[in-house]
């Protein structure tokens, strides 16, 4: 009897241990936002953009930064922006360099509402595209603005409502610039992509102060009104736009200053474009930006870009001295740039970024 009783307990404390080991129910994963580093960089495209440091993003590699900029700038990375070549990019009966490979972005779903657009009017295309049946779908009361990195524009721009400006790249559309951009074609010229990377069109300030005086500053007296030339984040942006205004020695006069920008915090973008026109007190176009992070950290979310794209558009519609703004990109080879802040489908149809920014910003 006693020997059975041992059983019975022996069993019971065996029981008593499995039930111990049993498994335990997995907790839910919080629904957390990825942590944004502000004072990163932004790296490049190809070889636009640089980085940023501190807390205000540096210009890429297409706009100068403010005399501030050299101190928080952070020059750590390299991206592919515009072509070096114009027929590249405008030619439509050839696929372009960035049209021609689709990306895998996602379309993912998107909480921005295109109900209603905000019309302000700000929003620009960076179109590398050519002509493409579907740029009409881009066409909005918040889009006003294209260019194409060149000289030409695709063939329906006018029908569909755009304005088109043309674009000095750098020395390998001189020609074709001068012999297109006359009297009566636009209204508004661009200067020089990135000429402080020597991936993009990389032309020393002095070079670049004769091609201005040859080139742009006559267009003034044919009714343009001329930008400037965009520098990378690189911090030696500024530097580069302060001494092609000292190798001017008072020729060149600008009518709006461009920029570039690429990082991941929005009070970093707000203070880089305020350092602009501060120290140029001229009106600002930022001809390229997007949610990037050069420096290897955490990229974010669509939410995350979303939540960005929001906050700095809002920013620049209520800013008079903010002209126009262009979102990288318009496109489907998204080059270096997070694929995610593609405003495309890959059928060429607005993604859920770009709904965002066709009609509420």
């Amino acid at each position: 009897m006693a020997g059975k009783i041992l059983n019975l307990l022996a069993l019971a404390s065996l029981a008593i241990m499995a039930c111990s080991f049993g498994a335990e129910p997995v907790n839910a994963l919080s629904d957390s936002h990825h942590a944004r580093d502000g004072l990163r960089g932004h790296d490049a495209l190809a070889k636009r953009k640089r980085s940023v440091n501190g807390k205000r993003c540096k210009v890429r590699s297409t706009p100068a930064d403010s005399a501030t900029v050299s101190s928080t700038y952070s020059s750590s990375a390299d991206y592919t922006p515009a072509p070096t070549t114009t027929s590249t990019w405008l030619d439509s009966s050839s696929s372009s360099t960035w049209s021609s490979t689709s990306s895998s972005a996602p379309a993912a779903s998107s909480s921005a509402s295109s109900s209603s657009s905000s019309g302000s009017g700000k929003g620009c295309l960076a179109w590398p595209n050519g002509d493409q049946p579907y740029l009409g779908d881009y066409k909005t009361d918040k889009t006003s603005l294209i260019y194409t990195w060149g000289e030409t524009a695709p063939s329906d721009v006018s029908s569909l409502g755009f304005t088109f400006a043309p674009q000095l790249w750098g020395s390998t559309n001189q020609q074709a610039f001068a012999s297109t951009v006359v009297a009566g074609y636009a209204k508004y010229a661009l200067f020089l992509n990135e000429p402080n990377e020597s991936g993009q069109s990389n032309i020393d300030p002095a070079t670049a102060a004769g091609l201005w005086k040859q080139y742009m500053e006559p267009l003034k007296a044919l009714g343009y009104q001329v930008g400037s030339a965009a520098t990378s984040s690189n911090p030696d942006g500024m530097t580069w736009t302060q001494d092609f205004f000292t190798a001017c020695n008072g020729g060149c006069n600008p009518d709006f200053m461009a920029v570039h920008w690429y990082d991941i915090t929005a009070d970093g973008f707000m203070t880089y474009v305020e350092q602009w026109h501060t120290a140029f007190n001229l009106p600002i176009w930022v001809t390229e930006f997007a949610y990037q992070d050069f420096n290897g950290n955490d990229q974010g979310d669509l939410a995350t870009i979303q939540s960005f794209m929001g906050e700095v558009t809002a920013w620049m519609d209520q800013q008079d001295y903010v002209q126009y703004y262009c979102w990288f990109g318009a496109m489907l080879d998204m080059q270096n740039v997070n694929p995610l802040n593609t405003l495309m489908n890959s059928d060429g149809s607005p993604s859920a970024l770009g709904e965002q920014f066709l009609y509420s910003g």
